[in-house]
């Protein structure tokens, strides 16, 4: 009802007369988006007919031409599609590439890269455009550590390369920066991924099984296979952030109740060596650059999704668990080549870190497989030096 009252508010504004005579030239086109098919509409005066050269003076009198012509009608789409699927900064980026791909399909890249330059700029955004021969790259103003994209600072402000943010690499090239800023004040573009977006979920069965106090238990539960899709796009950055995004409807629907029977009646210490026992023995593990063949740190619900997961994975799907069923503060902790969760138990037991004058006892939600031990720092870990990338009160 939600989504059908958003549509049926929308169709009944009724415009000025000058407004529905330029209305009537809008054109609508279909854009699958994941697992949604969302109808955008759009002027097609916006379809500049010429590519301009690549230089300051014609890229800024470009911008100027794209200004006088009916774009409002998607950015206003664009915008009404943003706030009826909760979507980011990013997810909004994403859908604005997909829509410029269908309109400028046929068109030079350069010209999808000028309109979406042009439409970040009229949506807010601090954004920069760089150009080298007969290519032109976005960025954007981010406050936000990301990482494998080229970015460049000007006036004390970084600008993330949107352009080749998946496939740059991270590799800096000396590039022109036009002599021109759209909006200086623009606010920052944002990559945190707190709440996940309101699309369509794509239900995929999981069967799991994990060890604890020597007997196996089986659960059945359901994961979103949409959060798969737009992660497998999504930029790499801070492994902190990962930790923050939660269960979909879809699993928390299927695998909190059956963890809670569990649960029930159980210590805070024994709940955490429940799900200890249920993130180490439930999933296979294998690091990225093992199996996807570069860094690829999940959310809690990706561990479902893949057939393999590592400790960056298992501490996102531990610290969602334990925020649900324990309550206590936490803290996360980063060796240099290990990710793992600690937890204030109320305990008098040796195996703990302290922190800010409480006793946190390390709960490892990677290992040793198909153990339930907590309080014990990892295995050749005794003496490393860690930082704490995460704390939760």
């Amino acid at each position: 009802m939600h989504r059908l009252s958003f549509i049926l508010l929308l169709t009944t504004i009724v415009l000025p007369a000058w407004k529905q005579a330029r209305a009537q030239d809008d054109k609508e086109v279909m854009i699958p988006f994941y697992s949604e098919s969302l109808r955008i509409t759009y002027n097609p005066s916006l379809l500049l007919p010429a590519k301009p050269a690549i230089n300051d003076r014609a890229l800024t009198q470009y911008f100027h031409a794209l200004s006088k012509t009916e774009y409002s009608p998607l950015l206003r789409s664009l915008s009404q599609a943003k706030k009826l699927f909760q979507l980011n900064d990013w997810l909004y980026y994403q859908l604005m590439r997909k829509v410029l791909d269908e309109l400028y399909a046929g068109r030079s890249q350069v010209e999808k890269e000028l309109a979406c330059w042009f439409l970040l700029s009229q949506a807010g955004y601090d954004t920069r455009l760089a150009y080298l021969g007969e290519e032109a790259f976005v960025y954007v103003y981010s406050q936000d550590a990301v990482f494998e994209a080229p970015v460049i600072e000007d006036k004390g402000r970084q600008f993330v390369n949107l352009t080749n943010i998946r496939t740059g690499g991270g590799k800096q090239r000396a590039l022109y920066l036009l002599n021109f800023q759209p909006s200086a004040q623009g606010h920052a573009f944002s990559f945190q991924l707190n709440e996940l977006p309101l699309l369509r979920p794509r239900e995929v069965p999981v069967t799991l099984r994990f060890l604890f106090r020597g007997q196996w238990n089986e659960l059945e539960v359901k994961a979103d296979q949409t959060i798969r899709q737009y992660m497998a796009e999504y930029p790499l950055i801070d492994e902190a952030q990962y930790l923050d995004v939660p269960l979909s409807p879809t699993l928390a629907a299927s695998l909190l109740p059956q963890l809670r029977r569990f649960v029930k009646d159980k210590s805070e210490w024994e709940i955490a060596e429940l799900l200890a026992a249920f993130t180490r023995s439930s999933f296979a593990y294998k690091e990225d650059k093992e199996y996807f063949g570069y860094s690829k740190p999940m959310v809690a619900e990706e561990v479902f999704l893949y057939p393999f997961s590592d400790c960056e994975d298992r501490s996102a799907l531990y610290v969602q668990l334990c925020r649900e069923f324990i309550g206590l503060p936490m803290i996360v902790l980063a060796y240099p080549d290990h990710l793992t969760v600690a937890i204030a138990l109320p305990q008098t037991k040796s195996g703990f870190v302290r922190y800010k004058n409480k006793a946190y006892y390390i709960c490892d939600p990677t290992g040793p497989v198909n153990s339930a031990v907590v309080g014990e720092i990892p295995e050749g870990y005794e003496n490393t030096p860690f930082e704490i990338i995460k704390e939760y009160n």
